[in-house]
């Protein structure tokens, strides 16, 4: 994954702090699987409350609020890049 990003042009500390942010978030889904979470739709509500809570939106509100399209993949990291 970090030489894709490499490839892509990211900076060294975009691709860290990307690459650091997937790992909390596989720790994160470990650990609700490991109290019995289970089902995307489980997964979504949890998302939606830690977003709520840090952001004031859900994913889907900031989605909207960012007007990124679910018909365009592409589009929905480029908020995240640099």
């Amino acid at each position: 994954m970090k030489a894709l990003y490499e490839q892509k042009g990211y900076p060294k500390d975009w691709i860290d702090k990307r690459l650091r942010g997937m790992a909390i978030r596989q720790n994160l889904t470990d650990e609700w699987k490991e109290r019995g979470v289970e089902g995307e739709r489980d997964f979504a509500i949890l998302t939606a409350e830690i977003s709520r809570a840090t952001f004031g939106m859900t994913p889907q509100e900031y989605k909207e609020f960012k007007g990124i399209n679910k018909e365009k993949p592409e589009s929905q990291r480029s908020y995240d890049r640099f």
